[in-house]
């Protein structure tokens, strides 16, 4: 199938060129058809569902699962940040992607994330290494939230969240450290 772009001084959007839709078919008499309007309402979406969300948080989220790969992660993050939020989590745990999806994807928090790095401790498997680490930690599981100083590791008094909570109370407990 041949793409033709219109040439009656029209802007070609991505649903007439990236989908190989004629657009001079579409209209007529001016008009766009209900199938190039609805084609070009589901264009944007699938785009947005495709982009990445809060790259530059996502960039330095770092995935640990062991005592030596969170101590290594922390020493990395110490050389340009002073303090980090530790994220105990799961995938077979609910309320963990409900955070992950409604919270830390969010754009208040995603700016907060940005002085205070995420470090996302996995303990989908249970292993052993997973099992010291929460005991390195002193957590009993998922989700469990709170923020260390990077340098030495501890963990700021108040700044512990077991379970569920919301975006607010997380900007909250983060404002201090991002100052």
């Amino acid at each position: 199938m041949r793409t033709r772009v219109p040439t009656n001084n029209a802007v070609a959007s991505t649903a007439d060129v990236g989908c190989g839709i004629d657009a001079d078919a579409q209209r007529k008499n001016g008009q766009w058809t209900r199938r190039g309007l609805l084609l070009r309402g589901l264009v944007v979406p699938v785009g947005l569902l495709t982009a990445p969300i809060g790259r530059a948080a996502a960039n330095r989220a770092a995935i640990v699962t062991d005592v030596a790969s969170y101590q290594e992660r922390l020493e990395q993050f110490a050389r340009t940040h002073r303090f980090a939020l530790i994220d105990i989590r799961a995938d077979w745990c609910a309320v963990c992607r409900r955070i992950e999806r409604e919270i830390l994807a969010h754009p208040g928090v995603l700016q907060h994330l940005e002085a205070v790095p995420l470090v996302k401790v996995d303990v989908t498997a249970m292993d052993e290494g997973n099992r010291r680490l929460l005991s390195h930690l002193r957590a009993n599981g998922p989700p469990t939230f709170f923020i260390v100083d990077t340098a030495t590791g501890r963990e700021y008094d108040g700044t512990r969240s077991v379970g569920s909570f919301n975006r607010r109370d997380l900007v909250r407990r983060l404002r201090p450290f991002t100052r």
